[in-house]
């Protein structure tokens, strides 16, 4: 069996500075992003409602199944697509960021 032998920790180099920078700001980049979307609620970002096409005349199995769908579906999607992306957007640089801090924080360089 061979032994592996690991790099001490003085041998390991430092990150470069961009490396430790990046990160945040790409945080504040989506934050940023995140929030104008949140707020300007884009129109282009509207989801269409469950509008019936036609009458019901010939309705089958499979277009009863497809309007049950459609209507469960538009219960639980949001009205505009622009403020749950905005707001995940939010959320994820919020977090990045703050494990960016931490993570300066707790490195002993």
């Amino acid at each position: 069996m061979r032994n592996i032998h690991l790099p001490s920790r003085s041998t390991i180099a430092p990150p470069p500075p961009s490396s430790r920078v990046s990160p945040a700001l790409v945080s504040l980049g989506l934050i940023g992003l995140g929030a104008l979307l949140w707020r300007s609620k884009p129109s282009l970002m509207d989801m269409p409602d469950p509008v019936p096409l036609g009458d019901h005349a010939d309705d089958t199995l499979l277009r009863r199944a497809a309007r049950r769908s459609r209507d469960g579906v538009s219960r639980i999607a949001p009205g505009n697509l622009g403020v749950s992306l905005g707001r995940s957007m939010v959320v994820a640089g919020a977090a990045m960021l703050l494990t960016r801090l931490l993570d300066e924080i707790a490195s002993d360089d």
